[in-house]
């Protein structure tokens, strides 16, 4: 029998009691008592690690900024290392949690991978390749991603319009650094701006009344 993760919607035909997206627990339509793996303990253990990474990390930073501080040539390295390893840290924070949700995880690291590349590009004399290219990139790897988890959950497809919204809303950005001229070359944020739009439209138009009421029920229009 098949079971259903509630966080995601997507049905799970295998025998397994963790939804490979999200990593929840199943709710399965089988008759009898449920067993249910015991999570608390590792979400404990995991916790505890990254407690300990944490602090490590803080201990290490405060020593090169010692460093740096009487050897001034440190000072770059030290900060670069600093933004990779807590981008590092970030990214174990949050793939330990599984009630975030992928969509949730996804944003969430592309997002902060491209601020952390952006303030490395600050960092390191400010070429502005971060802005022009990177940030656009971001974006796009947002649509491509949107696109292949509507491919898994195409029975519930139609949920995700909202966040092609947000994506829209992002968009904003990179529209507002290439007004203010912060990016000089915008062909591709351009490009990532029209992506998002025109899939939103596309959506829109093939889903029909599919679409539509999503949006009212979503907005309560």
């Amino acid at each position: 029998m098949s079971k259903k993760c509630q966080h995601c919607g997507v049905y799970i035909l295998d025998d397994t009691d963790r939804c490979p997206l999200c990593h929840g627990v199943l709710d399965g339509n089988e008759a009898g008592i449920q067993s249910y793996p015991n999570i608390v303990d590792k979400m404990k253990k995991m916790s505890l690690a990254l407690r300990i990474l944490l602090s490590a990390w803080i201990v290490t930073m405060i020593a090169l900024g010692i460093a740096s501080y009487y050897n001034p040539k440190m000072l770059v390295a030290t900060h670069v290392v600093g933004v990779i390893t807590f981008y590092v840290l970030f990214m174990l924070w949050l793939m330990s949690r599984p009630y975030y949700g992928y969509i949730k995880r996804i944003y969430l690291a592309i997002i902060v991978g491209v601020v952390m590349v952006i303030s490395l590009d600050w960092i390191l004399g400010y070429r502005g390749w971060s802005l022009n290219y990177v940030l656009p990139a971001g974006l796009i790897l947002l649509d491509v991603a949107l696109i292949i988890l509507r491919l898994i959950n195409r029975r519930n497809w139609q949920s995700y319009m909202v966040h092609q919204l947000g994506i829209i809303l992002l968009g904003l950005v990179p529209a507002w650094f290439i007004h203010i001229g912060w990016i000089r070359h915008p062909i591709l944020s351009v490009c990532a701006i029209a992506i998002s739009l025109v899939m939103f439209v596309v959506t829109l138009i093939l889903g029909g009344r599919a679409a539509r009421t999503e949006l009212k029920r979503r907005f309560h229009v």
